[in-house]
Order: C-alpha cells, then structure tokens, then sequence
C-alpha cells in the first residue's frame, strides 16, 4: 500500500512539471529546459554541498585549476586578481572569496594563493602571473 501512495504521490510530481522553453534548434544536440515547481519543497537539482554562495558570490563554483590569472590589481584597499575560465568568462577576485573546495588565501604581485581543502588536507595552489616573452 505503501509503494503504491508513493508511486501514485511522483507521478503526480513528475506529470505536474512544464518545460520552460522549447529546445533551442541551432545546437548540436538540443536540450529541453524545466523548472520545478517548489510549493514548500526543497529544488532537487540544487546540490546540498559545494555551491554555496557565500561571502564569495559568483565566484564560489569557480574550480582553480579552470582558471588563468590575466592581472593583478593594488590599490588603498589591498589586492585584486583578475582571472578567467576555461569558457573567458572573467572573475574579480580578492583576499578571502570562496572558490570550489577553499578560498583564496592571498593575493601579491607575484599572483594568487588559494588554499584547497580535499579531504580534510589543506593544500595551497599558486596561480603565478606569467611574463609575455619579448623578441
């Protein structure tokens, strides 16, 4: 009796979702958006660990070996570390912002320090600002 209130309760759920828009046609293998109709529940596409927004905004998802140091920033109010992704999507990052699995632990003129945790093991991860060769 069970099995059937439950089987009965996610065939409502999954009946009672609408696609958003209909596949984009110009893309190589075209994908079908939905959204979920919360009502009180929890999103279940929305990770429960490792995407949290925090103190570090966008930049939180960001996985450090993605990513290349394009410049780096002083000013009155310490260092900034211009980067980007593997998709040229541009990041501004500072002192103590949240990337995926750590935070970035300083920031000089050199380039960027992140602090990695994995496992319980801190491991840092340097990002070095590199000289363009001159002919």
């Amino acid at each position: 009796m069970f099995h059937l209130v439950i089987s009965i309760v996610g065939a409502v759920m999954i009946f009672n979702q609408a696609p958003t828009t209909p596949a984009v046609a110009d893309t190589l293998f075209p994908v079908e958006e939905w959204t979920y109709k919360q009502g009180g529940r929890r999103d279940p596409f929305v990770p429960l660990v490792g995407l949290e927004l925090g103190k570090g905004g966008k930049a939180s998802h960001l996985s450090v070996e993605n990513l290349s140091l394009i410049g780096v920033l002083w000013g009155d109010k310490g260092y900034y570390g211009l980067v980007k992704d593997g998709l040229n999507n541009g990041y501004i990052l500072k002192k103590g912002d949240r990337v995926a699995g750590g935070k970035v632990a300083e920031i000089n003129r050199q380039g960027i320090i992140f602090e990695i945790t994995h496992a319980g093991v801190k491991t840092k991860f340097e990002l070095r600002l590199q000289q363009e060769k001159r002919r």
